[in-house]
């Protein structure tokens, strides 16, 4: 397997042809030797809002950013239903039988 099929980049989830991922891998490795962590400062010179270097697939992911991310959407169930609503907004009833205080633990005599 050679170099190239090592590494991959996306911008905003595109994935770019392997020649321009391996361009602008060149160009983010030369910039973090002579920036060490600077992601940011390496997305700010080239005009993203975020550059993030990852691992996926068995390949080098270079994941790049034009536009803010869109919000994550929050885990759905499985089946796609929502958690069951008590009316009201009631708060569930607490298992497990305690006072609600934390245990002392055993007391000496």
């Amino acid at each position: 397997m050679s170099d190239r099929s090592n590494l991959a980049a996306s911008i905003d989830g595109a994935p770019l042809p392997d020649e321009e991922a391996r361009d602008l891998w060149t160009r983010f490795s030369r910039y973090m030797d002579e920036h060490r962590g600077d992601t940011a400062g390496f997305a700010r010179e080239n005009g993203y809002v975020s550059v993030t270097p990852t691992f996926e697939r068995g390949r080098a992911l270079l994941v790049v950013r034009t536009t803010e991310a869109p919000p994550e959407k929050p885990p759905q169930r499985p089946g796609g239903e929502k958690p069951p609503q008590r009316p009201g907004g009631e708060k569930p009833p607490q298992r497990g039988g305690g006072s609600g205080k934390p245990s002392r633990g055993r007391r000496r005599r």
